[in-house]
């Protein structure tokens, strides 16, 4: 193969691998940047967050979903029939606010016609249980391999269970995208009904930026062998 040709490949495989380092590493920044630009963008429609939220509760949920304040900013997330939203989301209606509102009702919708979420909670749990001996089995898989037959058959086996550990946790990545994906689709629907077309546009750019995060979760933990992606855990 000439010369230039490998030059070619490896510059390619290099810049591909800067990307999804600079994803890997600063999707979370990108989005608490967006994030404070959205915040400060408001409505035409002067509509409250808890307004917002009592409509589709009362079209999409019968009024049975609850409303939780808790203090933590980015702490914003759904449970078991609960919506448990920061001071800061509650208080203000900016576009960032309905958004992430929105998003969390999206996930109430998930809960409410189907099992995936309550089945991805199940892996998560399990998961992490699991987790705790991947790398210990790959560990002791390879030292087991080095004492040749018939110790390096169960070394194979041992670390062929850590490898194993290592593709759930980047399934129930990918599975988590797909959900965030279809939350973030039922909250464009939910927005709809309080917001025009252009506010709209801006939100489907801050679920953007949402999902980001959490295909940089995957690259964190495919990365993690060139030690220069942030660390994360497997099972989070």
């Amino acid at each position: 193969m000439p010369w230039w040709i490998i030059t070619i490949i490896v510059v390619a495989v290099l810049l591909l691998l800067c990307f999804l380092l600079s994803v890997a590493n600063f999707s979370g920044e990108r989005f608490m940047e967006k994030y404070h630009q959205i915040n400060k963008k408001y409505s035409q429609n002067m509509i409250k967050s808890l307004e917002f939220i009592e409509i589709i509760n009362k079209k999409y949920f019968n009024g049975k979903l609850q409303v939780v304040q808790i203090s933590r900013l980015a702490g914003d997330c759904y449970s078991k029939g609960k919506l448990f939203l920061s001071t800061e989301t509650i208080n203000n209606s900016s576009l960032a606010s309905f958004t992430i509102v929105a998003h969390e009702m999206g996930h109430a919708l998930q809960d409410k016609n189907g099992k995936k979420l309550k089945k991805l909670q199940r892996m998560r749990k399990i998961g992490k249980v699991l987790g705790v001996f991947m790398l210990p089995c790959i560990i002791a898989g390879v030292i087991l391999m080095l004492f040749g037959f018939p110790l390096a058959t169960w070394g194979i086996i041992v670390a062929c269970v850590g490898v194993l550990i290592f593709l759930l946790a980047l399934f129930l990545k990918i599975l988590t995208i797909s959900i965030e994906k279809d939350a973030s689709k039922k909250a464009l629907e939910f927005l709809k009904e309080i917001l025009n077309e252009k506010e709209i546009k801006e939100c489907k750019g801050f679920l953007n930026d949402a999902r980001l995060t959490y295909w940089a979760e995957f690259l964190r933990i495919c990365l993690g062998w060139t030690t220069m992606s942030k660390k994360t855990r497997l099972f989070n």
